[in-house]
């Protein structure tokens, strides 16, 4: 008797899930989808569904726009056009137009993250100096897949990141950090990773350069590689990081001071005509070099975070806050936290010349 109910049990089970099953014939896979908001206030969505119908064309889709009093009623609004309702769980990427970014990010995102068919393991994007409907459209027209996009920028020049909305959401959930986000553009009709936004709470409050982008990474412990040069011209050294590792704590006299400590393992691509590195003492000389150019370029990058932007992307108060330090819950906390670099550099190759 106890085997029959287990198995009506389960046989329950199937079939209450193929209540919900649905073809994919039947749904509209949303690839991308962009939000801007329109002059009078209303959301604008811009969305890519697969083309299910074109199995030659995988890339290709079909562009849906509408416009609506919330996210939810603009993407709704699709259905007058398609017939299919949208399908959001296999979507791949979501932009959000600096309007949205700065005036309504909590409130658009919210959308996104209650759908219960959604997954948050998309990436997230700000449209910088464009449109993200324009910069969807351009996704579409030239068959961009942006997740290798954004992939081959983070392994190789590390101003990305890898983070979708789930890994962002945690960040955001922690007290005493504030959250990044990558940006794209349309460069001369082309798409191209852009510079990092940075915010202050749910409002995002401007870019990071290349080069800070780069060092935020680096702090953050999500750079694999990248292209460090000390010196200029006859005297530069030309390195390639292979790995890195950044450690952030407390220090033991003094708690508004916060050490860093960076070990950095980098290979010799280039060396301008002055240099020679055929010997150990040379070696030193040429990690010594490396080691004072990220020591400098970090520090600068520091002080302006805590001066200039406002912004603990950092994650300073979140130390603090694990280490039951309460200067973080002061409003102006940033601008009193003391820091000390330290940077190590291991060259492990030297380019392959020899005497």
């Amino acid at each position: 008797m106890r085997k029959y109910i287990i198995a009506l049990l389960i046989m329950v089970i199937v079939f209450d899930g193929l209540n919900n099953l649905r073809e994919v014939t039947d749904l509209a896979i949303v690839k991308a989808i962009g939000i801007d908001m329109t002059e009078d206030g209303q959301y604008k969505t811009t969305a890519i569904v697969i083309d299910t119908s074109n199995k030659e064309a995988q890339n290709e889709g079909i562009i849906y726009e509408s416009i609506g009093e919330s996210v939810h009623d603009s993407a709704r609004k699709i259905v007058n056009e398609s017939p299919k309702k949208l399908y959001l769980a296999q979507m791949e990427t979501l932009v959000l137009s600096e309007d949205i970014a700065k005036n309504n990010f909590e409130d658009t995102l919210g959308f996104f993250i209650r759908d219960n068919e959604g997954s948050n393991a998309f990436y997230l994007f700000v449209a910088n100096g464009c449109a993200a409907g324009d910069l969807v459209k351009s996704i579409n027209e030239e068959q961009i897949n942006i997740k290798s996009l954004l992939n081959t920028s983070a392994k190789y020049r590390g101003n990305c990141n890898l983070n979708s909305l789930n890994d962002i959401l945690k960040d955001k959930m922690k007290p005493g950090i504030d959250v990044t986000i990558n940006s794209a553009t349309i460069d001369n009709e082309n798409i191209k990773i852009s510079d990092m936004a940075y915010f202050k709470g749910w409002s995002m409050k401007g870019y990071l350069t290349d080069q800070e982008s780069i060092l935020y990474n680096l702090l953050c412990n999500n750079l694999s590689n990248t292209i460090l040069v000390a010196g200029q011209s006859d005297d530069r050294i030309g390195a390639e990081i292979i790995s890195s590792k950044t450690s952030m704590s407390l220090d033991k006299k003094n708690n508004n001071k916060i050490n860093f400590n960076i070990k950095i393992k980098a290979n010799i691509s280039e060396t301008g005509s002055n240099v020679r590195i055929l010997n150990s003492e040379q070696i030193e000389d040429a990690q010594n070099s490396l080691e004072e150019r990220v020591k400098a370029d970090v520090n600068d990058f520091l002080l302006k975070i805590k001066n200039e932007y406002d912004s603990d992307i950092i994650g300073f108060g979140n130390l603090m806050y694990r280490k039951k330090d309460d200067l973080y819950k002061e409003e102006n906390y940033l601008s009193q936290i003391e820091t000390d670099v330290n940077v190590e550099v291991d060259i492990q190759n030297q380019g392959g010349v020899t005497k």
